[in-house]
């Protein structure tokens, strides 16, 4: 019995690196992990926003009355000139109540022309005494009702013709039909387009700006761009357009640019923005090292000296791509534990794989 258990102590011993021996395996202590280095964040952050092409002039047209579209001779690609009619609509009953406003003023003024007459015939025959003071009083102000009345009925004409003059829609400006909204024979209500042109050859592209970049822009700036689907064609532009305030809490800002170039260009081109803003001073840790973050202990990184992992406390800020920007005593190129964190403790003894980039460290 004391033989055997002797046997099985010296099978059990220690070997002389410090390891323990059990059956022929060794049990290293040390725990595995992978790194990555602190690196300085204060370069340029750079941003791409995608917008689409354009016209500068654009315009939609729409009646001011609802009615029955009458007529819309054009359609999607038609080209139109300034004044070339767009869209016609059908209320019969606004055409003769025109023409009635119309015969009321030339009636009227016919009345008022002969009270004229009248006044002037009357102030001779008071000058010659063959009429009264008061016969003059009467004709001036049956002169002055008339031209009262006449004011009025050419009032009631010009809202009348305006009427009629809504129920067509012609082009404020040549260019070409982009979209058509309603067919003929469709019910139309007052104010919603019904036809939308893009006019002229210069183009421009709209974009959505974060608000970290909108401050860094002014109006007057050149920009870079590039078309994604023509092999990254690069075009130029100018800024002539910047919102200062955004439609609510987490919104995109607006920005126009103006192409320089539009020969070989056309509305509906998808275009990329490329552009880059000064990303404030600091260090960035991958995302990974990050220790605990939003538990009970405070955000913390591990960082490795001498094969020994030492946990530092630190403030996460801004997320970039698939670093954080942190605020801690930390220097730039020292390594960062980002793999094998779970159960990992201060001073405790690390080793790096050889295989750093490949996974196999586990939390």
């Amino acid at each position: 019995m004391g033989i055997a258990v002797l046997g099985g102590m010296l099978a059990a011993g220690c070997t002389d690196d410090g390891r323990t021996a059990t059956a022929g395996r060794t049990t290293d202590h040390t725990k595995a992990v992978r790194v990555a280095t602190v690196r300085r964040g204060d370069a340029d952050r750079r941003y791409t926003l995608s917008g689409v092409t354009r016209a500068a002039q654009r315009a939609q047209l729409a009646f001011q009355a609802s009615g029955r579209l009458a007529a819309r001779p054009v359609d999607i690609g038609a080209e139109l000139a300034a004044g070339d009619l767009v869209a016609r609509l059908d209320q019969p009953e606004l055409g003769p109540a025109a023409d009635a406003a119309a015969a009321d003023v030339r009636g009227l003024q016919t009345r008022f022309e002969q009270a004229e007459r009248d006044l002037r015939r009357v102030r001779r025959l008071v000058e010659q005494d063959a009429a009264t003071r008061q016969e003059l009083e009467d004709t001036r102000a049956r002169r002055d009702s008339l031209a009262a009345q006449l004011d009025n009925a050419r009032a009631q004409r010009e809202r009348a013709v305006n009427a009629a003059g809504e129920l067509t829609l012609t082009a404020p400006i040549a260019g070409s039909v982009t979209r058509v909204f309603f067919e003929p024979g469709e019910f139309v209500p007052a104010g919603q387009p019904v036809v939308a042109l893009s006019g002229g050859r210069a183009l421009e592209v709209a974009f959505g700006v974060p608000e970290r970049l909108v401050q860094t822009l002014e109006i007057g700036d050149s920009a870079r761009l590039t078309l994604p689907l023509f092999a990254q064609r690069e075009i130029a532009g100018t800024l002539t357009g910047l919102s200062r305030a955004s439609g609510g809490r987490g919104e995109l800002f607006r920005a126009v640019i103006a192409l320089d170039e539009t020969d070989s260009l056309r509305p509906g081109l998808s275009v990329s923005w490329h552009v880059s803003a000064a990303s404030e001073p600091g260090l960035l840790v991958p995302a990974s090292a990050i220790a605990s973050p939003g538990l009970s202990h405070a955000p913390r990184v591990y960082v490795l000296r001498d094969g020994v992992a030492h946990a530092i406390p630190v403030t996460p800020g801004t997320l970039i791509g698939e670093s954080v920007r942190v605020e801690g005593a930390l220097e730039v190129d020292e390594r960062v534990v980002t793999r094998g964190l779970h159960n990992l403790v201060d001073g405790q003894t690390v080793r790096v794989l050889e295989d750093n980039g490949a996974d196999g460290a586990h939390d």
